[in-house]
């Protein structure tokens, strides 16, 4: 599943679909800035959501014009002639798929070192020789722990645990394993394999895929519509009033009901579904073989 994908059943669930809308200015030979009225922004973040005209000829982004999609400022970068019509049609949202975006990482970034998945990596690794180290900072960069480090010569022969021959430990700080005696390893391009736990990886754009396990997608939900209704307490205010029939409760206090609702099915799930750690082969240390 992409994070937009994901965005979209979060909007579907909390009411944040796409409302159509239309903006008229007309130009007067000197101003370059347009400000959308209230309630026709933010504009949705997507390819194709929105659409701006000078005189009926479509403009293009960058080239033409730059749209503050949160504030709803629109600027032409040449002046539009006097009494030329300018046009928007877009879309509005409460939240953009960037800030949508940004909620789920901070969801995530709360979940920490107690949530993980575990990894095989028999693809990217190879021997060199004499090798002290292994550094996973570009391969494995979500690493938090390496509970197996083994090798073979050929896929002919079977794995053999590096703990066999010597010690070796793991530091998290640097994610890189450390061998303990150099003749452990006297050739190259021999085949590693490396198992061990890491954390999920942080989305930088909407386009990427989750690699959240489908187990904790449900955990993610509820922690982003948590911070959604907590982000719109000021925001919808006057909607919660016009919903609420009870006279005794303000808006705010029923906006925060629902935040605090999400934030209590949040903690649930998660104690529900920490994972446990799985058991770990305590390598046996070896006489002259560096410390594990």
């Amino acid at each position: 599943m992409t994070y937009a994908t994901l965005i979209t059943n979060l909007r579907n669930q909390v009411g944040d679909t796409r409302r159509r809308v239309h903006v008229d200015w007309t130009g007067n030979g000197s101003d370059t800035v347009f400000q959308m009225p209230q309630d026709t922004f933010p504009v949705l973040d997507q390819s194709g959501t929105y659409v701006v005209k000078v005189n009926s000829v479509v403009k293009v982004e960058t080239t033409d014009f730059t749209l503050d999609k949160e504030s709803g400022t629109l600027v032409l970068l040449s002046a539009p002639t006097n009494g030329h019509a300018i046009t928007m049609d877009s879309s509005a949202v409460h939240i953009t798929d960037d800030g949508w975006l940004n909620i789920i990482v901070a969801v995530i970034r709360s979940l920490g070192d107690d949530y993980f998945k575990e990894f095989i990596d028999t693809s990217n690794f190879t021997t060199t020789a004499n090798m002290l180290s292994l550094s996973l900072v570009a391969r494995q960069p979500n690493n938090k722990a390496v509970y197996e480090f083994s090798w073979r010569k050929s896929t002919s022969e079977d794995w053999r645990r590096l703990e066999e021959f010597t010690n070796w430990r793991y530091d998290r700080d640097n994610n890189i394993i450390y061998v303990g005696n150099r003749t452990a390893f006297p050739n190259s391009s021999e085949l590693i394999r490396i198992r061990g736990l890491k954390t999920f990886t942080i989305p930088t754009a909407t386009s990427e895929t989750s690699d959240v396990t489908d187990k904790f997608l449900t955990l993610l939900e509820y922690g982003s519509i948590a911070r959604y209704w907590r982000w719109r307490y000021k925001n919808v205010v006057e909607l919660v009033s016009k919903m609420t029939s009870e006279n005794t409760r303000t808006p705010l206090q029923e906006l925060i009901m629902l935040s605090d609702r999400f934030d209590r099915l949040f903690e649930l799930e998660k104690a529900k579904l920490k994972p446990g750690k799985p058991a770990r082969i305590i390598p046996p240390l070896k006489d002259g073989g560096g410390t594990p």
